[in-house]
């Protein structure tokens, strides 16, 4: 068995030279589609239970369950934080998270909109301006950070336009409170 010892509030990457969360409308967003979801799907499940051999049953005992499970990812990723630091760029929560470390990255494109880190192998990966609460202070963490970047005074392309996902996320957060609504609905009706 061995122990590191480290300083109060040094992580083991190191000081972060910036740390960032998703936009707090979105954060809101996320929260109460994650409470209205699980509320309406446990209604459902109760409403649903009793009466089993019913038409349509299966629906109305699965849904619920898909419901919860897309507001938990919403939910999750939009907690999610990145985090800039000497050795590279982290993104994830406390317990888990996946990083690209400066040895991996070839390239890092800072848009006005998006930044893109480029790694040796495997995908790109794009931090877009609609994702992130304070974006602007992303290039000045990575520059911070040592870490080599190209800065580009326009828009970034469309490929990396593309890959945001928060109108993506929150559409799908709201059509996912929705469908929990129309299983209540029709747990009611059946």
């Amino acid at each position: 068995m061995s122990a590191v010892d480290a300083p109060p509030g040094l992580a083991f990457a190191g000081q972060p030279s910036g740390e960032f969360v998703a936009r707090p409308r979105a954060r809101r967003l996320a929260r109460r589609v994650l409470v209205a979801v699980v509320a309406a799907g446990g209604a459902t499940l109760t409403l649903a239970t009793p009466r089993l051999p019913t038409p349509l049953i299966e629906l109305l005992l699965i849904a619920p369950l898909m419901c919860m499970s897309v507001a938990a990812v919403g939910y999750a990723v939009r907690s999610a934080h990145l985090r800039v630091d000497h050795d590279g760029i982290r993104w994830g929560w406390s317990w888990l998270g996946f990083r690209l470390s400066r040895e991996r990255l070839t390239q890092v494109d800072a848009y006005r909109d998006a930044v893109a880190l480029r790694p040796r192998r495997g995908s790109t990966w794009f931090l877009s301006a609609r994702d992130w609460n304070h974006f602007d202070r992303v290039p000045d963490a990575i520059r911070r950070a040592d870490i080599p970047m190209i800065a580009h005074d326009r828009r970034a392309p469309l490929g990396a336009r593309l890959q945001s996902y928060g109108a993506v996320l929150d559409s799908l957060l709201v059509a996912d409170a929705l469908a929990a609504a129309l299983a209540l609905v029709a747990a009611f009706m059946v």
